[in-house]
């Protein structure tokens, strides 16, 4: 018998891109510029325009007030979450990071990167 509710099985939480006042912008490599969903230490849900592959290697280039954060990793999840006649079709990516990264503390400023 099952009670109804999804066991949480992440290691990290999620913190909303809303919630992330030190982030200025996100990107992918090559240079893809994507929506940041969430982050989380061990990983992040990123959305854009461009289709993404499972299994890629990639890095997610952050951009705060004091420098950029780079983080290297793996698009392990994707799918179509819109389809628009204005934006067109639109993707997102659950990205898992080869390494915990040291997460900013946060602090008030513009969260442009949504």
């Amino acid at each position: 018998m099952t009670s109804g509710r999804a066991v949480e099985r992440r290691r990290h939480v999620r913190r909303p891109a809303a919630d992330l006042g030190w982030l200025e912008a996100a990107r992918l490599r090559p240079g893809l510029g994507v929506v940041l969903v969430d982050l989380s230490p061990g990983g992040a849900l990123v959305e854009t325009a461009t289709r993404l592959r499972p299994g890629t290697k990639t890095a997610l280039q952050l951009t705060v007030s004091d420098g950029d954060l780079r983080v290297s990793g793996e698009v392990v999840r994707a799918w179509v979450s819109a389809i628009g006649r204005e934006r067109g079709i639109l993707y997102r990516g659950a990205l898992r990071f080869d390494r915990p990264m040291d997460l900013p503390a946060s602090r008030p400023g513009p969260a442009s990167a949504r």
